[in-house]
């Protein structure tokens, strides 16, 4: 059935309503940096192909739309609210408009209901949309530093897509806070992973090193720099990781055209004057 004029008038005051709460919107700019990164470790080499957008506009389930390479299309509706049941504020009318709307236009859909509370009364899912709808609790929490500490699979979901493999709490915040500004900043109206990739390496820049950067290159002339140096190196992702033989010092650092000719142009045959250079 076509959306009714009704309807429509009822779907504007509903995406301007999610648009002006800052409370929900915070939610679910958190739940997005969650989803991104576990999109990302899934679709390392299809980012391009993955595409976001929020609050859709003349949908019911309207807070988040993913959708994946094979055109499978996720509806999300977030609430971040104290007493949820299936008929708080029409949820259950949206969920089943929704799914006669995907279904008439022969989507391949699925309808999700993320929501804070872990004792809220959201099971069962009523049966007129029981087949194509699933539920997931995701905590609220005043900030992403507070989320990372407190549900792990979001701390999991950032490590998964980090460089270092023994990422300590705080880079995985940083690299957390630069995908969530990357999201934030944009108009969210069908961007795709890559483009968010793209935003997080410049917010970042300094602090992020995530799997999907391009590994940085290093001249033979610096090769042979930190050989004669005796300084043992491996570039991973934007970094240089560097340690002594005895592995007693060790550090990282963004590996920049920039540093390379510093590096170069210095051409030091001392220890501490090349580890100089990289701090």
């Amino acid at each position: 059935m076509p959306i009714t004029a009704e309807e429509r008038t009822y779907l504007k005051n509903k995406h301007k309503g999610g648009k002006n709460n800052s409370k929900g919107a915070n939610y679910e700019n958190f739940y997005a940096t969650y989803k991104i990164a576990l999109l990302i470790d899934r679709y390392i080499k299809q980012l391009d192909n993955v595409r976001l957008t929020s609050q859709l506009e003349n949908c019911f389930v309207d807070d988040l739309l993913i959708v994946e390479p094979d055109a499978h299309r996720t509806y999300h509706q977030l609430k971040d609210v104290k007493d949820l049941t299936w008929n708080t504020k029409k949820l259950r009318y949206d969920f089943k408009r929704q799914k006669d709307i995907s279904s008439e236009v022969d989507e391949n859909f699925e309808l999700k209901l993320v929501h804070s509370n872990s004792t809220t009364m959201v099971t069962p899912i009523p049966d007129e949309i029981i087949s194509c709808t699933t539920t997931l609790f995701f905590p609220a929490e005043k900030s992403l530093n507070q989320l990372i500490l407190s549900y792990f699979p979001l701390k999991e979901a950032i490590q998964s897509i980090t460089v270092s493999k023994q990422a300590e709490d705080d880079e995985l915040s940083g690299i957390a806070g630069a995908i969530l500004g990357a999201w934030s900043g944009m108009e969210q109206k069908d961007v795709s992973l890559k483009q968010i990739s793209d935003a997080v390496r410049y917010i970042g820049k300094g602090y992020t090193n995530i799997k999907t950067y391009p590994d940085a290159s290093i001249s033979d002339d610096c090769i042979e720099i930190f050989r004669r140096c005796n300084l043992d190196f491996y570039i991973s992702g934007i970094n240089l990781y560097w340690s002594t033989k005895n592995n007693k010092l060790k550090g990282e650092i963004e590996w920049t055209p920039e540093i390379e000719q510093k590096v170069r142009k210095a051409a030091p045959s001392d220890f501490w004057k090349l580890i100089e250079l990289l701090n």
